[in-house]
């Protein structure tokens, strides 16, 4: 009796270990191998020996984001032996990445981990808000004013309407003619770290600007070119919005120096409207705690 029962015993233990075998996931003799990572600020590189076996598809590369509070799964192809993983932070600490590889039936293999901590990453600027800055006529000066037409004063009226045009009547006024390129030159009476700025062609006639010089000064006698604007927007009424521009030191002048226009031969250049925006900007350190 008891043989029997040590028979039905052994029976029973049998198939719980069988039906046990059945239920484990299948698992392929696949791994990724050589697994190396690099610190960069903000990120890591991830790379790893080439699967040459042919019965490879992909590898999974998982790994947890403290950022988001999410898991990360990235893919990459059986072509592919790196990946650079960024919107990382240094004071998370080791990031842990899990690498798994997948055959063609896409059964998985062995997990292979690595761990690694990415270095700090810089700081960054946003901008908070945008400042228009009013200017009067008082507040714009000019080498080259068109006596017979287009006053300066248009050129900050509010109307598109009415325009700007620099000095073209050499026969009639001589005495008049500028040296060098036109130019209107902006006096903001403060100064400013970051500004962008947005002009109005004028809607028919005149010369519009092709390309045109951007000078900073804090004194209006010393000018540091900014930029140079090439392939500008001249068709007639067409607007140009300016990037931000982020002068070395603060400035509270600016110049706009016409240096080709829509007529080739000729110096002059009009304008409908203009208008000038301070940037304001907040440093934003990603590491702070």
């Amino acid at each position: 009796m008891k043989i029997m029962q040590k028979i039905l015993l052994a029976f029973v233990l049998s198939g719980c270990i069988s039906c046990s075998g059945d239920e484990d996931p299948a698992m392929t003799a696949l791994a990724v191998q050589g697994i190396r990572a690099a610190a960069f600020p903000g990120a890591i590189r991830l790379t790893w020996n080439r699967v040459e076996d042919h019965d490879f598809l992909y590898a999974e590369v998982s790994y947890y984001d403290y950022g988001t509070q999410q898991p990360v799964t990235k893919l990459c192809s059986r072509y592919t032996n790196s990946l650079y993983i960024d919107g990382l932070l240094n004071k998370y600490g080791k990031y842990r990445f899990t690498f798994t590889a997948y055959n063609v039936d896409k059964i998985p293999g062995q997990p292979i981990y690595i761990e690694q901590q990415c270095q700090k990453a810089a700081s960054y600027y946003v901008d908070i808000a945008e400042n228009p800055i009013t200017l009067c006529v008082d507040q714009l000066t000019t080498n080259a004013q068109e006596p017979s037409e287009g006053p300066l004063k248009h050129l900050v009226d509010g109307n598109p309407d009415t325009f700007f045009q620099s000095f073209w009547d050499e026969y009639t006024y001589p005495e008049l003619k500028p040296s060098g390129y036109h130019w209107v030159a902006f006096d903001f009476r403060r100064e400013v770290t970051a500004f962008k700025f947005c002009y109005w062609n004028r809607k028919k006639g005149g010369s519009r600007p092709k390309s045109v010089n951007i000078y900073g000064s804090t004194d209006g006698r010393m000018w540091e070119l900014l930029s140079q604007l090439d392939n500008l927007p001249n068709d007639p009424g067409s607007s140009y919005t300016s990037d931000l521009f982020l002068p070395n030191k603060p400035v509270s002048q600016v110049k706009f120096e016409m240096v080709k226009g829509t007529d080739a031969y000729q110096p002059y250049f009009s304008l409908a409207e203009i208008e000038f925006s301070e940037i304001v900007r907040e440093l934003v350190d990603p590491e702070a705690k």
